[in-house]
């Protein structure tokens, strides 16, 4: 070893040749460190440069916590395609916050984790601020999160952005489906797109169309590109608002699967009797329907069509419900009824 020869410094070069930069690496989490720091409560524990997020959970008689994690899945190389990114982190938080509310649990922290070929600061920086605004609009901490270059298993450009949200609940508020009742009125929130769900069918849509993310067809408001990098809609909010004003059932977030692969795990066992003309379609399900000649039973399968989170309700409130939801800022819809029959009936 040559007397200025530093071993530490050895590695870290020798590791930058082969494709992974530690200085990239801190950079981004200098860059990201403000946003994420914002979004902390009393709650978050400090930890300094620890190996896990600490959060004091405080307020529960007999908490149960729920959890979820999920990806965007293709969603990302939209936003690679047209160089935008912030709108990722904020499709990642309110996915996974909303599967969390379905239990019947409100969320309290996320984790995210972003993996690339080579790591640009600025690009996963954008990633990470966009995840934390989502999480300082909810009332969320954003804990904790981890980023990866990895060569070899990623190509260049390729990225991928995957989240954890964590909730708890009382035992006695879990809303698990088991007393929906027949004859229960099914509540539909709007979605305002595709979310993060059947992207690699949409984007197929547009190269097989020969259109560019830039191009606006007849019949959208927007760009493709802008259509299809709408955030995912959060529904934190208004659904604890409508809980606060009456007793619900069930509660279904609509996502891969669509209503007839997710409404039914709200129903303890029953089906749904739905009337799609009773919600409004976002215009860009229709442009995918057409120009990619989709048969209607499988856009319901793939896609939300405009409906993305469910809250089953008696019929009695039916009313109620809507009016609480309309109070938060929310035009919900009655959209049909629960069955004795299982699955889901869709109804001219």
């Amino acid at each position: 070893m040559g007397k200025h020869e530093n071993p530490s410094q050895a590695r870290t070069s020798r590791y930058e040749a082969a494709g992974v930069s530690m200085d990239r690496g801190d950079e981004a989490v200098d860059l990201m460190r403000p946003a994420v720091e914002a979004t902390h409560g009393p709650e978050v524990v400090s930890y300094p440069r620890g190996f896990a997020g600490l959060y004091a959970l405080q307020g529960f008689d007999d908490p149960i916590v729920a959890s979820s994690i999920d990806g965007v899945g293709t969603k990302v190389l939209v936003a690679r395609a047209l160089g935008h990114y912030g709108s990722i982190g904020a499709d990642i938080v309110n996915h996974c916050a909303n599967d969390v509310l379905a239990t019947g649990a409100r969320p309290l922290f996320f984790l995210d984790y972003v993996a690339s070929g080579k790591l640009e600061p600025g690009t996963v920086a954008g990633i990470v601020r966009g995840a934390a605004e989502a999480c300082g609009s909810l009332n969320i901490a954003l804990i904790g999160g981890e980023t990866a270059e990895m060569p070899g298993l990623y190509g260049a450009g390729d990225f991928d952005v995957v989240g954890t949200c964590v909730g708890a609940c009382e035992r006695e508020e879990a809303v698990t489906g088991e007393r929906v009742e027949m004859g229960d009125a099914v509540i539909g929130l709007p979605s305002n797109g595709l979310h993060t769900n059947g992207y690699t069918l949409a984007r197929e849509v547009v190269e097989d169309a020969g259109l560019s993310y830039s191009e606006m067809p007849e019949g959208l408001e927007r760009t493709i590109g802008e259509e299809y990098l709408i955030p995912h809609r959060a529904y934190v909010r208004e659904i604890l608002a409508l809980r606060e004003s009456i007793d619900v059932h069930g509660m279904a977030h609509i996502t891969g699967g669509g209503l007839p692969g997710n409404l039914p795990r709200a129903l303890g066992g029953l089906g749904a009797r739905l009337y799609p003309s009773s919600w409004e379609e976002p215009p860009v399900f229709g442009f995918v329907r057409s120009r990619g000649g989709v048969a209607e039973e499988e856009m319901r399968r793939v896609f939300n069509l405009g409906v993305g989170f469910c809250a089953v309700v008696s019929e009695a409130e039916a009313g109620k419900a809507l009016e609480a939801l309309r109070d938060a800022g929310c035009e919900a819809r009655r959209i049909g009824e629960a069955v004795e029959r299982g699955g889901v009936e869709f109804v001219s």
